[in-house]
């Protein structure tokens, strides 16, 4: 049976699997009374959720609470009506219309095509359901953070661009500050600071030698590590399983927002910036935390030089795609190469579906 709590301190909108190691983990290391909602459509698999997780947190010693609620995420009117019955402080979206593990492996001709494009090309879906929580939560104005798990680097310049609110992504640089950590002494763990790029994750998974790009940048406190790319070469990252580190790495960041003390940690598009970056995190929310060597403009200027091989710009209110993206949609629409408002990512979702249902077939 669903559940209609009155009030809690996170609501993550969402059930798939990068959702359920969130809540997981909330229930095995909070150690404050915080309570967790999680939201959808599928009664069975919330129920579940939930009980699984309030089962954890008697395992773990924590005194976390865990209940479930309905949600209607077909728009931003039905999103708010469900929002206000649970007055969440943090909402957590991980719902997303376009599944990255459907494109990773090229298994349609519509994942050959994000995989010759760029997974640029799928920010209108990963921007679709984002937009409409955030349009919510604007419409609630009761000042809720938004944190947001679908492509942050791309998606969350899109909501900040379309004067919605944002606080911070999660997941993706978190990888390669979780798997550096893991490769330095304990006792320089707290002082490491990473700067790296959604577009780091494509190339981790390719063998370490056949890496193109820039590396991975990482200082221990002001000082940066000159072989990182070294450090880290025999690591060749899985798909479905990353959400292991990836969704672990949100609940430093959550636990943080909630109250349970200021923590450094890694993000990626903190208030709409593109790319990822190490952050402080409290309850007023995040704030950048670079090495004194590298100022915050040249840091987001590092990160924009990965946004040509994922395929898109996100610039002065319009989505861009990258020059061999708008020639290669071309062939098969050319009003889909134009790009589109980062207020119309509703229309853009659903012409950018006609493509995908046409190659998916």
């Amino acid at each position: 049976m669903t559940q209609n709590p009155q009030s809690c301190d996170i609501l993550i909108v969402g059930t798939g699997y990068y959702a359920e190691i969130m809540l997981a983990d909330l229930a095995a290391t909070a150690r404050s009374a915080i309570s967790v909602v999680v939201g959808g459509r599928n009664r069975e698999r919330m129920k579940w959720l939930v009980e699984a997780c309030r089962a954890r947190a008697v395992n773990f010693g924590s005194p976390a609470s865990f209940s479930s609620i309905e949600l209607d995420s077909t728009s931003a009117a039905a999103l708010a009506d469900g929002i206000r019955r649970v007055k969440p402080r943090i909402v957590v979206q991980s719902a997303s219309a376009q599944s990255p593990w459907k494109v990773d492996i090229a298994a349609s001709e519509w994942s050959k095509l994000v995989a010759r494009a760029g997974f640029g090309l799928t920010l209108a879906f990963n921007s679709l359901l984002a937009f409409r929580t955030a349009t919510a939560l604007k419409e609630i104005g009761d000042g809720a953070i938004f944190v947001n798990t679908c492509y942050p680097d791309g998606v969350n310049q899109v909501l900040a661009q379309a004067g919605l609110p944002i606080m911070t992504g999660v997941g993706n640089i978190g990888i390669f500050s979780s798997v550096i950590g893991g490769r330095i002494p304990f006792e320089q763990r707290g002082d490491l600071r990473v700067l790296a790029h959604h577009r780091h994750i494509v190339e981790w998974r390719k063998p370490g030698a056949e890496r193109a790009g820039a590396p991975v940048r990482a200082w221990i406190g002001d000082t940066e590590l000159k072989d990182v790319d070294d450090l880290t070469r025999d690591v060749q990252l899985p798909y479905r399983e990353l959400n292991v580190i990836s969704a672990a790495n949100a609940i430093p960041v959550l636990l943080a927002l909630a109250g349970e003390g200021a923590r450094r940690s890694h993000v990626p598009g903190p208030h709409g910036i593109g790319g990822g970056y190490p952050v402080m995190v409290d309850q007023s929310g995040v704030r950048l935390d670079l090495p004194s060597s590298i100022s915050k403009a040249e840091a987001i200027a590092w990160n924009r030089q990965f946004e040509e091989a994922d395929g898109v710009f996100v610039r002065d209110g319009r989505v861009i795609y990258a020059d061999r993206v708008r020639d290669i949609l071309s062939t098969y629409s050319p009003e889909l190469a134009k790009g589109f408002a980062v207020n119309d990512v509703e229309e853009a979702a659903a012409d950018l579906d006609v493509l995908r249902a046409k190659l998916s077939a």
